[in-house]
């Protein structure tokens, strides 16, 4: 009857394919002794849970989580002991499972053997890899350290890949393995470590589903929370973009409206110097009274006059012109007696070749004397509109304009694009041009 009250505790994993070596050895050796086999398992607690994918110490939760976590934990330790239950079911041999939780293996068995005043301990000696016919010690630290502290009333034996290894404390029979001949259903496995009911555990079930939604959702609105942030940083480097094209856009705007107030005030310059040689010519020629040497003096101001006011028109176009070179200027000044050798020599120095001695006898105003830049290049006849093009040439408005509105964005002159399709007036010449006209229409009736 003693015999039969007796129990082996078996220290074994949680892994039935590990432990089952271990097992069989127990069941083969006591399983026809009556003793009932203790299935014993010490759980650590882990301290690092998963949480979104993410461990985290239990220090950084709530207790409840890490209360909640470990109680599933110890939940599933449970169920995968049942495995070494169901093989001591087959082989007809009462069961209990003991779980006993303890933050070290070694002082929790140790403890383990105090309280339940432990006789018999069946443990592995080490891994059934490490096994060899040469073993007769415990390699694992667990079983060492078992050996050393265990109490010396508690008989052990230490078992590697189905093999005994060796023993510690008093010799103790067993009887060999027998199947009993009549299966006994009405036995159970009795486990010796109280749980809470079973409504407290659907609830903390309960709770933990909560729990996880609440990760789930959380974790979704990160990833949503990610995702606006790179949509406004993107939306900000756009921002700075456009910001960067629009200072660019206003540095050449300035630099256009500067380009363009020079031009007026060369215009303007050419204006007022037309207007003073306009004005010194109309003072020479209301003088009636005049003696022949103040005629001819007369005459060859006039001639000047004339030649000035193409100087200034080439000024006009040059100013207007912003790609090409700048042409150099010289004011030619005519004089009777020696206006052939220096004409000559300024026309050579200043490389204008538009000019001739007998060009400068001919009188302005005979028909066949129309100045070439009066005439529009399109056109080909006196302009009355004068306006200048990007490409520094002047035209008839109306010409250059049907020019443009015909989607032609090259110069009529040279063919070259055209910068932009802007007109400015060239008032310069057509005044000049106005000129002209009274004075050969004066020459024309005296």
């Amino acid at each position: 009857m003693a015999a039969a009250t007796e129990k082996v505790f078996v220290v074994l994993p949680a892994e039935f394919k590990v432990g089952q070596s271990t097992l069989s050895w127990v069941l083969s050796h006591f399983g026809g002794s009556g003793a009932t086999v203790v299935i014993t398992h010490v759980h650590v607690p882990p301290q690092m849970i998963p949480v979104m994918g993410v461990k985290f110490h239990t220090s950084k939760l709530s207790p409840e989580q890490v209360k909640l976590f470990r109680r599933i934990e110890r939940e599933k330790v449970n169920n995968q002991l049942d495995g070494y239950v169901h093989q001591c079911s087959k082989m007809k041999v009462k069961c209990e499972k003991l779980i006993f939780e303890k933050e070290d293996v070694v002082a929790g068995l140790v403890e383990l053997i105090g309280l339940h005043r432990v006789t018999r301990l069946v443990i592995s000696a080490a891994a059934d890899r490490q096994y060899s016919r040469k073993m007769e010690k415990p390699k694992s630290r667990t079983a060492t350290e078992i050996m050393q502290r265990a109490d010396s009333s508690c008989k052990i034996w230490f078992i590697c890949k189905g093999q005994l290894i060796c023993t510690r404390g008093k010799e103790v029979d067993t009887a060999p393995s027998v199947t009993p001949l009549l299966p006994d259903f009405g036995e159970q496995a009795l486990q010796l470590v109280p749980y809470q009911k079973e409504d407290n555990l659907q609830t903390e079930l309960g709770l933990y589903d909560e729990l996880k939604e609440a990760c789930i959702a959380a974790e979704n609105l990160m990833k949503r929370a990610l995702n606006e942030s790179s949509r406004r940083q993107k939306a900000d480097e756009e921002v700075v973009s456009a910001l960067q094209k629009a200072t660019e856009c206003r540095e050449l705007y300035l630099e256009e409206v500067r380009k363009r107030e020079e031009l007026e005030e060369a215009l303007a310059r050419a204006n007022r110097e037309i207007a003073q040689l306009r004005q010194a010519n109309h003072l020479s020629m209301d003088e009636q009274n005049t003696s022949p040497d103040e005629l001819q003096e007369a005459m060859s101001e006039e001639l000047t006059f004339e030649r000035r006011i193409i100087d200034m028109d080439d000024v006009l176009r040059t100013a207007g012109q912003d790609t090409e070179p700048q042409k150099e200027r010289v004011h030619v000044q005519i004089d009777l007696e020696t206006g052939g050798r220096e004409l000559q020599a300024l026309l050579s120095q200043s490389k204008l070749t538009a000019f001739s001695p007998s060009s400068v006898i001919q009188s302005p105003y005979d028909e066949d004397c129309i100045p070439p830049y009066f005439l529009c290049p399109i056109l080909q006849e006196p302009m009355r509109d004068p306006h200048v093009a990007a490409d520094g040439f002047t035209y008839e408005a109306d010409a250059i304009k049907s020019w443009l509105d015909g989607r032609n964005d090259t110069s009529p002159v040279t063919g070259e694009p055209l910068a932009h399709r802007e007109l400015a007036p060239n008032f310069a010449l057509g005044a000049v041009i106005q000129d002209y006209a009274i004075r050969r229409r004066q020459h024309r009736f005296s």
